[in-house]
């Protein structure tokens, strides 16, 4: 009898240290954290006769933090950057991207005040339904974006039906030459202005849905409605659509496709009622991005070509369809073992002397990135 039960005493500390865990692993962390390090060269070759040739320094590091207590989570972003041109730029930026606080009163009601990016549409390139959000740069349309101040409450509930998820956004955002400086300047015409947003999203059996709508006691009214749907599950299409009641409007329509040999390819048209065509742009001295009619932009990636293992090679293409000219980008990427990504590529503006992307300053470029994550 005593050797059964020491068999059976040693057998359950077998099976005890085999599934042993540690309860710390499992219990929620009070708190996160991540970020970058970022150094950015481009060579860069000028239509100037005087300076054919420039170096572009620019080094970033981004930094956020989040921390959680009961129903409050703080969350912060913050970056640091650091431009050099020889003999012409030397400048230094630090934005917040998001500082708030937020509560989640109960399980379908949250709060949550302070600088936040939204991040609202489904466009890669482009969104005409982000009212409340900073233009993405196409060459970095996955960069991080400074937000604005604003209020928001949510809501949020799900389903067993064919309407499988609801939520709804009410946002408030005040701007003044205080306050949000950069949405009093460009949306509100330097004017004081209270400003609202409602967005409720929908999951409506496997296509997502947004309605949008924007009101402010200074400008006109907008309404916006975007959505994304996977046809199969490497194929999915996606667009959204905006309007200033009484004015312009516009509209995105793009695919995103994955082969089974780990190809991808985004695609989106863009159009702007308000753009300028072929005429104007010959005229215009803005150099904002998406200032035409209408656009066509293109990226394809390769993972692991020729099975090289965390290797990448892409190509992406930017096209003014008013007046033909191009901005296009080949590079390649490599990810190594400790969190040490590189990114060397060619980049080429194109087209007549008077179009978009053939009157910029820069002709060519080659650019090196080097980013270590954390």
């Amino acid at each position: 009898m005593l050797k059964v039960l020491l068999l059976i005493f040693i057998s359950l500390s077998l099976i005890a240290d085999e599934y042993a865990f540690d309860m710390g692993e499992i219990e929620p962390k009070t708190y996160e954290y991540n970020g970058y390090l970022r150094l950015d060269n481009r060579v860069q070759q000028l239509d100037n006769a005087d300076d054919d040739y420039q170096n572009s320094l620019h080094l970033e590091g981004l930094f956020n933090f989040s921390y959680f207590y009961e129903m409050f989570t703080f969350k912060t972003s913050v970056m640091a950057t650091y431009d050099h041109i020889k003999d012409k730029t030397a400048q230094s930026y630090f934005p917040v991207n998001e500082l708030y606080v937020g509560a989640k009163l109960n399980a379908n009601h949250t709060v949550m005040v302070g600088k936040e990016s939204l991040g609202w549409g489904k466009g890669y390139f482009f969104n005409p339904v982000a009212f409340f959000d900073r233009a993405k740069d196409p060459l970095q349309p996955t960069l991080s974006r400074e937000g604005y101040v604003i209020s928001k409450y949510s809501y949020n509930k799900s389903f067993s039906s064919d309407l499988k998820n609801l939520s709804l956004d009410l946002v408030y955002l005040r701007a003044s030459e205080s306050l949000n400086k950069d949405y009093y300047t460009l949306a509100t015409n330097q004017e004081e202005s209270n400003n609202i947003a409602m967005r409720l999203y929908l999951l409506w059996h496997d296509t997502d849905i947004d309605l949008i709508y924007n009101y402010s006691d200074v400008t006109k009214e907008k309404i916006g409605f975007d959505f994304s749907k996977n046809i199969q599950t490497n194929f999915e299409v996606h667009g959204e659509y905006a309007k200033v009641i009484d004015d312009n409007y516009s509209y995105l329509l793009g695919i995103r496709y994955l082969t089974d040999f780990e190809l991808t390819i985004i695609s989106e048209y863009i159009y702007q009622s308000d753009g300028l065509n072929k005429e104007q742009i010959k005229t215009s001295m803005v150099t904002l991005p998406f200032i035409a009619k209408d656009y066509a932009i293109t990226s394809i990636s390769q993972k692991e070509p020729y099975e090289l293992l965390y290797f990448s090679i892409y190509y992406n293409n930017m096209t003014n369809l008013q007046d033909l000219s191009q901005q296009n980008k080949i590079g390649a990427a490599y990810s190594f073992s400790n969190n040490i990504d590189l990114d060397f590529s060619y980049n080429i503006n194109s087209g007549s002397d008077l179009s978009e992307f053939g009157k910029k300053q820069v002709s060519d470029f080659v650019w090196l990135r080097v980013t270590w994550n954390y």
